[in-house]
């Protein structure tokens, strides 16, 4: 693998790119105007585009002359799987809302973000779960929660969540599992002598 600065002439597209990245071109062009372009385009031996295709746009449409590229050495059996393989890679992932919403909280301008969300209003999906401009949590409030709750945690009896606890986000209501004996250890930690 090799990184190198490549002018965006010599970069060809794949000719026949699996993915219709056309809807999301502009939000990398305000990511990259806003944060800076700061993941490489990923080229074969040939400057043929294996994944960056909708980067790639956006870099011309912002007037870019070169990018960062990192080239690969696949051949073409390899190149063609891991093409799909990066695109559907990011389907399979979901938000964690019990999560999310309180990073929400934390910034102080979800303007810059509403482009990525489409029609999902985040203000509005604020509001709904608790308020806008909610102080952050902090490690007390953790702390303070875990103790509250006290024996109210239940063990979850999954395969994916054996040995866990559900626990409910005072802030969002959001769930979360995290480890039964590691409640335990914070309560016992935290319990009056």
């Amino acid at each position: 693998m090799k990184l190198k600065n490549l002018p965006l002439s010599e970069i060809k597209p794949y000719w026949r790119n699996p993915r219709d990245n056309a809807a999301a071109v502009a939000a990398v062009r305000q990511s990259i105007t806003d944060y800076g372009f700061n993941q490489p385009l990923v080229l074969d031996t040939e400057n043929v585009i294996i994944a960056g295709h909708t980067r790639y746009k956006a870099l011309l449409e912002l007037g870019a002359k070169t990018a960062p590229c990192v080239v690969l050495d696949l051949d073409p059996q390899k190149a063609k799987e891991y093409r799909i393989v990066d695109n559907k890679a990011g389907e399979l992932a979901d938000w964690d809302m019990g999560a999310l919403i309180p990073e929400l909280r934390e910034l102080e301008d979800l303007d810059n973000l509403q482009i990525y969300f489409g029609d999902d209003d985040l203000q509005k999906l604020l509001e709904e779960t608790g308020g806008v401009g909610a102080d952050p949590t902090s490690q007390a409030d953790v702390d303070a929660a875990a103790a509250a709750a006290g024996t109210q945690f239940e063990r979850v009896e999954t395969n994916a969540t054996a040995g866990q606890v559900e626990v409910v986000c005072s802030h969002c209501g959001g769930l979360s599992y995290v480890s039964r004996d590691d409640v335990l250890k914070r309560l016992d930690a935290n319990a009056p002598n």
